[in-house]
């Protein structure tokens, strides 16, 4: 077994020889943060998640710790989710529209980025928790990555906006019946989308100790 950190947050494996050359590994991870910012005008509280469960196919083709592990990734928790609070009377930019955030009625949102639950992926590592030397511990490195799939934003707002060259309450209506907002969140979101395409990999880098019984 062995005890992991790294940039897909703490966790733990555990290995079965299977053959000579071959050892069946599974294992978990998890890492979360969270953090408050401003953004377009808005007050956002977002969360991280990062974490699952893993289970790898280790292959040593020499002899020593170089192995070569295709995996799978499955219960996958990474994803962002966050709140959205537009204080009454501040302006928010969506695409190429500006809106105001009702005084009587704020719009107030909520946004997620999700990925596959389950995913395929290949790391390269140097160290096996199994020593066939008979040996004790051990001090696994691994680098790699997994595939996710295009990473989805999800944004939703309930309240109503208003047109900034018009007094409120004249120029304020609920958002899902303001076509207007609704056309420039839909580009707002695509965009994004977009912009997440890049993120359709997710790397693998970690090191950690291992101890054979």
């Amino acid at each position: 077994m062995a005890a992991y950190a790294g940039i897909n947050g703490i966790g733990g494996d555990f290995a079965v020889a299977v053959a000579r050359h071959f050892n069946v590994r599974l294992g978990a991870q998890y890492f979360a943060y969270s953090g408050s910012f401003q953004e377009e005008g808005a007050d956002v509280k977002a969360a991280l998640r990062l974490g699952g469960g893993k289970a790898s196919l280790d292959w040593f083709p020499f002899h020593n710790g170089l192995h070569i592990s295709p995996m799978v990734v499955f219960l996958n928790q990474t994803g962002v989710r966050a709140t959205v609070i537009v204080p009454p009377g501040q302006t928010i930019s969506l695409d190429s529209g500006d809106y105001v955030s009702s005084q009587t009625d704020p719009l107030h949102g909520s946004a997620s980025i999700g990925v596959w639950k389950t995913s395929p992926g290949l790391t390269i590592g140097w160290g096996n928790i199994i020593p066939r030397s008979g040996k004790h511990f051990s001090f696994p490195v691994e680098l790699g990555f997994y595939y996710v799939g295009q990473p989805t934003l999800k944004v939703d707002f309930t309240g109503s906006a208003c047109d900034p060259s018009e007094p409120e309450p004249l120029g304020c209506q609920p958002v899902q019946q303001d076509e207007g907002f609704q056309r420039d969140l839909a580009a707002f979101i695509r965009r994004n989308n977009n912009n997440l395409s890049y993120a359709s990999f997710f790397p693998v880098a970690s090191f950690g100790i291992g101890y054979s019984f």
